[in-house]
């Protein structure tokens, strides 16, 4: 590194704050020393069961199974979860956060029970509601049970796997603290690295760059109108590569959940340090986006007519049981399928995590 380089990933973060998607300590601790202070930790069901499959986290698991001689599988999976936050938590500035069963993604109650329950586990080992948050598929149910979670018992929530205006606002009016907009849909996460779909110039020419800068300019709106004081932040997530991550402030996200092979390719490649005065998405949504960015307001490759999605700021998502959000999702064919999608391949990252813990249990209990 020379005076006029830094690493990418030095230059991302004077536009947007930096999330780590991924339970990886060392990582974290590499962004650091790299004067990089991550935000927020964020994961899934994906990314916990990836963790569960490490030997070192793998002696965590056991530990706590010993601990926790009754427990069912949910519940050490939910204590497991927790611990391998906090192991990484004193190298974030902001919060952790994990995702309520995907099982529960239309069922408003068992989603409220298990954020209650990660919230017992987050407070078993001191760690305070202003240093966790719990990620929740925007569907009806979903933002219902964020609804609840915020209002009534304090706990923060983000609003995910979230395509389309309607889904946004609906997140606002439930209070979550956060959104998080999937650049990519998760099926494009398991397509062959060779036969994947990157476009060269993303903010120009990737299907969902129209609809992320909808959601930043609905917020802005929601703003101006007096209907909001504080929308949620834009947490862009769901990246297959690192141009993606470079797109997203002209797109106006103000932070980036960035996975694991990313963040190694960021902080490894030099590049020429950013002029002073690049544009920063603001999260009160005072400022426009980037005058290159508004001919996106115009489009909305996603939808059969190409053209841009409409939203009504006086639409109440959140009324009859959500069900104008549902109604909405359903008539949005692309956002319909990719919730589906995202749903589907969750519990089965769940099941993998279970099938972990399970083995464990029954390893731990031969051994007693």
């Amino acid at each position: 590194m020379t005076a006029t380089t830094v690493p990418v990933i030095a230059n991302v973060a004077q536009q947007i704050e930096i999330d780590v998607d991924t339970l990886d300590v060392a990582l974290t601790q590499q962004l650091k020393s790299l004067g990089v202070q991550p935000n927020d930790m964020t994961s899934n069901q994906f990314i916990v069961a990836d963790a569960l499959a490490l030997e070192p986290n793998q002696l965590i698991l056991e530990q706590v199974i010993r601990e926790s001689p009754d427990a069912d599988w949910l519940t050490i999976l939910d204590r497991v979860s927790v611990r391998l936050c906090s192991l990484n938590l004193p190298n974030i500035a902001g919060r952790a956060l994990l995702q309520a069963s995907p099982a529960n993604a239309y069922n408003a109650e068992g989603i409220v029970k298990h954020a209650l329950a990660y919230c017992r586990e987050f407070e078993a080992v001191g760690i305070s509601k202003d240093r966790f948050c719990i990620k929740i598929l925007t569907t009806g149910p979903g933002m219902l049970a964020a609804q609840i979670l915020e209002k009534q018992h304090g706990i923060s929530t983000l609003g995910t796997g979230l395509f389309s205006v309607p889904q946004a606002l609906a997140a606002a009016q439930a209070g979550c603290l956060y959104i998080s907009p999937y650049f990519n849909e998760i099926l494009a996460h398991f397509t062959p690295v060779p036969e994947r779909l990157v476009y060269e110039v993303p903010e120009k020419q990737h299907p969902m760059s129209a609809r992320m800068a909808h959601i930043y300019q609905a917020y802005r709106e929601l703003v101006l109108a007096g209907k909001c004081a504080q929308p949620p932040v834009i947490k862009s997530a769901s990246f297959i590569a690192m141009n993606e991550v470079l797109a997203m402030p002209a797109l106006g996200s103000q932070q980036a959940t960035i996975l694991a092979p990313t963040l190694v390719e960021m902080c490894s490649l030099q590049t020429a340090a950013a002029p002073a005065g690049a544009y920063k998405p603001s999260k009160t949504y005072s400022l426009e986006l980037p005058a290159t960015t508004l001919p996106l307001l115009k489009v909305d490759p996603l939808r059969e007519d190409g053209k841009a999605q409409t939203f009504d700021l006086a639409v109440d998502y959140l009324a009859n049981n959500a069900a104008e959000l549902e109604s909405a999702i359903q008539q949005d064919p692309e956002t319909a399928r990719r919730i589906k999608d995202a749903v589907e391949v969750f519990q089965k990252a769940e099941l993998q995590a279970r099938a972990l813990i399970e083995t464990a249990m029954a390893k731990v209990k031969a051994s007693a």
